[in-house]
């Protein structure tokens, strides 16, 4: 039928020659030739092809009859002619060539097809078009070129089932609606199904799917961009995309690959849109890594699932800037412990890791490490961590180990959700973590920790962190114990908190898992911080200052607020509910407590006196005693009966010993003069924060009514 409708219509070309000037021979979708009829200068048909001779062309166009959908006829001028190959199983490809007469040679052994360009045209096309078990394409090419593939099917079981030489820039167009599968074997030495030593771009809409059983997926010398289509990596024994530099702008592209998801070399990785699914099953490999470049990420989706020992998300040696971008990583990687001197050093899964700085600006960002992977560590940098906006939610949850470091002494690892060897910046955005596993930390910095920025809203930045696992016993004993402690917060240089709204809970049952850590300095200049802890809610080694914000932090078992050295409050609200005695709501040591502004409350079995000699506004120490596990309410008023203070004093929890409370009181509003405190008041109305400060209502006094004179900087009442 197919042979009697062609020689029909070929038979009525001389009476269509005055009103159409061009034949057009058509398959899938695609015009497979085009010719002025003036110079086809014969058509012929044989069993299975049909031969198109032009004139002033000395070979035949010689196209199978099943390859021929339709024939038309327009008066279209004709601007360009592509190249088809067209693939059919192990027979010999049929193959139209315009340019053969004009430096385009193609050489046929059943599917393999060699094309060789010396034309001097650029971005010629070749559609590539059928199937075959046993078929390849290979292109050595001058210029730039386009490949088209159009339910395309190659299988090469001893070689690449596409590749590319001239060092030039190809176009792969996956045709809209076309399906193309392409797979390699074993038998070759090519380095990728598909495989090119220049630039590679994927664009349309169409579906590609990629098996590789000898290296690489898609392999390049040179930048592989991703401007659209649907990629499938389906497997590759090597790399999934392999070269130097990727750039992904839209589209879809999965990879699944034993060693790297995608390896961009020494270039630069760009994603701008698009998504991205990578898993990665191998030990010590990276869903996406380049080396002497900068990540780049400014949209898009990306999804990784990463669970071999030491394997990482996104890793680079240079920096790593992220935008509105939405990443969704799962990390399952158990620690690597790799022998250096006299013992070992520990490499872990991460999400994002770089060598230098890592830079968040705004975006969705869902981490999860499991509890198989140890140490782990959602986002790491050698540099500096900025992060200064987007939605942050880190989860992990590995138990922590002890191992012997290289210098032969025991040491011990954990999981982190932010650290960096140098500095971390939290200047805004939405951060949440989560940390399960014995001896976990939330943040932890070499360096400095900055959070939020100085004169700024509080709420441009939202910090939640809760720590879960306990310490665990690193070596020696007794006082002589080292710990892996699980800090919600710790710098080994200066903590600043500038603004935001930080709330950090810490449901350990044991010494160890404190709230705000600096092995310095300890700045408080605004900010909304609400911390429970067992041990000290904020602890810092050198000094803590209170400039400003509004804090409440309370300690089950230890201090409220402690400061190893001095201890400054210039401004602010702050409450500190500490344990029984010997703790204490504001502890230093007896070193110099100044205080010069703002207000506190104090809770606790004990408390530092504040500096007389240096303070400049004054102080009450009250001290009572409280029913266990029953909280009572205070209220401090002046003689006229200007109301100073009321406040909920809480019940403390069982650790430490007595029941006696020191209560230490300081407010702007104390001045020398006559007051009235009283213990168990009650409040009609008003309102009650979280801290106990209560504000508003109408008083009603207690039962215990205690009158003093405050005449110097710091007043001692026994109520």
């Amino acid at each position: 039928m197919r042979s009697f409708l062609l020689i029909f219509i070929l038979a009525l070309i001389p009476f269509g020659v005055k009103a159409q000037h061009n034949i057009n021979v058509h398959y899938a979708g695609n015009t497979i030739y085009k010719s002025e009829i003036t110079k086809v200068d014969s058509i012929k048909l044989t069993n299975q092809f049909v031969n198109i001779k032009e004139s002033s062309i000395a070979s035949t166009f010689e196209i199978q009859k099943s390859f021929i959908d339709s024939i038309s006829f327009d008066t279209n001028p004709i601007n360009e002619r592509e190249i088809f190959v067209i693939y059919n199983g192990l027979e010999n490809a049929t193959i139209i060539n315009p340019y053969s007469d004009k430096g385009v040679v193609i050489f046929v052994n059943g599917g393999t097809v060699s094309a060789i360009s010396i034309a001097g045209i650029t971005n010629l096309v070749y559609n590539l078009i059928g199937t075959s078990s046993n078929g390849s394409f290979s292109l050595n090419t001058d210029l730039s070129s386009k490949l088209v593939f159009n339910n395309l099917n190659l299988t090469n079981p001893n070689g690449a089932a596409v590749s590319i030489s001239g060092k030039k820039t190809t176009t792969i167009d996956v045709k809209q609606n076309s399906k193309n599968t392409l797979i390699d074997g074993t038998g070759g030495s090519n380095s990728g199904v598909v495989t090119s030593n220049g630039a590679l771009i994927f664009e349309n809409t169409g579906n590609l799917t990629i098996k590789g059983y000898k290296k690489h997926g898609i392999n390049s010398s040179s930048l592989i961009t991703v401007n659209n289509g649907n990629i499938v990596v389906e497997t590759a024994v090597s790399d999934g995309l392999h070269s130097e530099g990727f750039t992904m702008i839209d589209g879809n592209l999965k990879v699944n690959s034993l060693s790297d998801g995608i390896d961009a070399g020494d270039g630069k990785i760009t994603i701008s849109n698009g998504n991205i699914d990578i898993v990665s099953t191998s030990d010590d490999v990276k869903a996406i890594k380049n080396g002497a470049a900068d990540v780049d990420i400014s949209g898009g989706t990306i999804v990784l699932t990463v669970s071999g020992a030491a394997s990482k998300g996104i890793k680079s040696n240079q920096n790593i800037n992220i935008s509105d971008a939405n990443i969704t990583a799962s990390i399952s990687s158990k620690v690597i412990l790799e022998a250096i001197g006299s013992g070992y050093d520990p490499s872990y899964g991460t999400v994002l890791k770089s060598d230098k700085n890592i830079t968040i600006n705004s975006g969705t960002y869902d981490f999860t490490l499991t509890a198989a992977s140890q140490g782990g560590k959602g986002i790491s940098a050698d540099g500096e961590i900025i992060i200064n906006g987007g939605s942050i939610n880190i989860k992990t949850a590995a138990t922590g180990a002890v191992y012997v470091n290289e210098s032969g002494i025991k040491d011990s690892y954990a999981s982190t959700a932010i650290t960096a060897d140098t500095n971390i910046y939290l200047n805004g955005g939405n951060i949440t973590i989560t940390s399960t596993g014995n001896g976990g930390k939330g943040i932890s910095a070499d360096g400095n920790i900055t959070i939020g920025e100085l004169n700024k809203d509080n709420s441009l930045l939202n910090l939640n962190i809760t720590t879960s696992g306990e310490r665990f016993l690193v070596s020696g004993s007794g006082n002589n114990a080292d710990y892996a402690n699980p800090k919600a917060v710790k710098a080994d240089g200066n903590l600043t908190v500038n603004s935001g709204t930080i709330t950090i809970k810490g449901t350990q049952n044991a010494d160890g898992g404190e709230g705000l850590e600096s092995k310095a300095v300890l700045t408080i200049n605004d900010g909304i911080i609400n911390i429970e802890t067992y041990d000290d809610a904020i602890n810092a080694a050198t000094a803590i200052i209170i400039n400003g914000g509004n804090t409440w932090v309370k300690a089950r078992g230890n201090d409220g607020i402690d400061s190893n050295g001095t201890l400054t409050i210039n401004g602010g609200f702050t409450v500190s509910n500490g344990a029984r005695s010997p703790e204490e709501g504001f502890d230093c040591d007896n070193n110099t407590f100044k205080i010069t502004g703002g207000t506190i409350i104090g809770t606790g079995g004990a408390t530092s006196n504040p500096t007389t000699n240096v303070s400049t506004q004054r102080s009450i120490k009250i001290t009572t005693t409280l029913t266990n596990n029953i909280s009572t309410i205070i209220n401090l008023k002046s003689s006229t009966g200007t109301r100073i203070l009321t406040y909920r004093v809480p019940a403390f929890s069982s650790n430490g010993n007595g029941n006696s409370v020191t209560i230490l009181i300081t407010d702007p509003l104390i001045l020398n003069g006559n007051y009235t405190i009283s213990k168990g008041a009650s409040v009609s109305g008003g309102t009650e924060s979280l801290s106990g400060y209560i504000v508003g209502g109408t008083v009603t006094e207690g039962s215990t009514i205690k009158s003093f004179t405050v005449s110097t900087m710091l007043t001692t009442v026994s109520l």
